[in-house]
C-alpha cells in the first residue's frame, strides 16, 4: 500500500512505533526513524533490512527539542507520512489528581502538546498530499479516576490533530489521530515505557503489576486485547491512498473497549 512513499516514524524504537516501521517498510514505504534510544532504533533497522528493502535510517533526537526536529526533517526532505508514536512520561499514575502538585499535572501535558506541534509541523514544511499520524488514549474521552494527567496529555494531541487538519487541509495534508486503548504485551514482553508507568501505578493503588496488565488490557467485546501489530496495519491503511478521506478525525481503535 505504501510503494514510493517516504515515511517519518518518530519514536520508532518503541514497541508501537517500531512495529509501525516495520509494517510501513514491508508495505513499500522508505522508513526514517528518529528517537532517543540508538540500540533500539539500530534494531529495527536491522529487522527492515531483512526485508529486502531499503535501509531505514535513523537519528538519536528528542523530539521535545525543536531546532532538531526541524534540522532532521529537513535533512530527509520531502516527506508523504510523517507518525508521532513517541512515548513520552505521562505523569504520575495511581494517584488523585489533588494529591499531585500543578507542576506534576501540567507538565505532561505540556511535553504532548509540545511533541504533536513540533513533529506535525516540521513535517508539514515538507508534504504535500501527505498525512500526519498521532497516537491518543481513551481517557481522552472518557475520565478514569487516578489515571494523572495523562489523559489530558492525549486529549492535547487530539485537540491538536482536529485543529491542524483544518489548517493543513487546504494543501492536501491529512491529519489523523489513532486513539489506541491499553496493549499489555507493550508492558510484558516488548520492555517500553508502559512497564515502569504500570509496576508504579500498581504499587500505589496496592495491586499487582499482573492485575493493572489484565485491567488495561480488558473491555473489549472482541475478547481479546489490542496487539502493536494490529495497531501497525491500522497505521499503514491509514498512511495509504486508500483513505484520502480520513481527515481531521479521531479513529477509535480500542477494540470497542471505548464505545462511541
Amino acid at each position: 500500500m505504501l510503494e514510493q512513499k517516504t515515511a517519518i516514524v518518530y519514536g520508532g524504537g518503541g514497541a508501537i512505533g517500531g512495529e509501525i516501521a516495520r509494517v510501513f517498510a514491508a508495505q513499500g514505504a522508505r522508513v526514517h526513524l528518529a528517537g532517543r534510544t540508538g540500540a533500539a532504533l539500530a534494531a529495527v533497522a536491522a529487522d527492515i533490512a531483512t526485508f529486502g528493502r531499503r535501509p531505514a535510517e535513523a537519528a538519536v533526537l528528542d523530539v521535545l527539542d525543536e531546532a532538531a526536529v526541524n534540522a532532521f526533517a529537513a535533512q530527509v526532505g520531502p516527506v508523504d507520512i510523517c507518525v508521532n508514536a513517541v512515548g513520552l512520561d505521562g505523569g504520575a499514575q495511581g494517584l488523585p489528581l489533588i494529591e499531585m502538585s500543578a507542576d506534576a499535572v501540567v507538565q505532561p501535558i505540556a511535553d504532548a502538546a509540545r511533541a504533536a506541534f513540533t513533529i506535525a509541523k516540521s513535517a508539514a514544511a515538507h508534504m504535500t498530499d501527505g498525512v500526519i499520524i498521532m497516537l491518543s488514549a481513551p481517557m481522552a474521552r472518557v475520565p478514569v479516576a487516578t489515571t494523572g494527567p495523562f489523559g489530558s496529555a492525549s486529549a492535547a494531541v487530539e485537540t491538536m490533530a482536529r485543529q491542524l487538519a483544518a489548517e493543513l487541509g487546504p494543501r492536501g495534508t491529512r491529519v489523523v489521530c489513532l486513539r489506541l486503548t491499553g496493549i499489555p504485551e507493550t508492558a510484558t514482553r516488548l520492555g517500553s515505557l508502559t512497564e515502569r508507568m504500570w509496576r508504579d501505578a500498581a504499587l500505589r493503588l496496592g495491586l499487582s503489576f499482573e492485575e493493572i496488565v489484565e485491567a488495561a488490557g480488558a473491555g473489549s467485546p472482541l475478547g481479546r486485547p489490542l496487539t502493536v501489530a494490529r495497531v501497525a496495519e491500522l497505521a499503514a491503511f491509514v498512511a495509504s491512498d486508500r483513505s484520502t478521506a480520513l481527515t481531521g478525525t479521531v479513529l477509535n481503535a480500542t477494540g470497542g473497549a471505548v464505545v462511541d
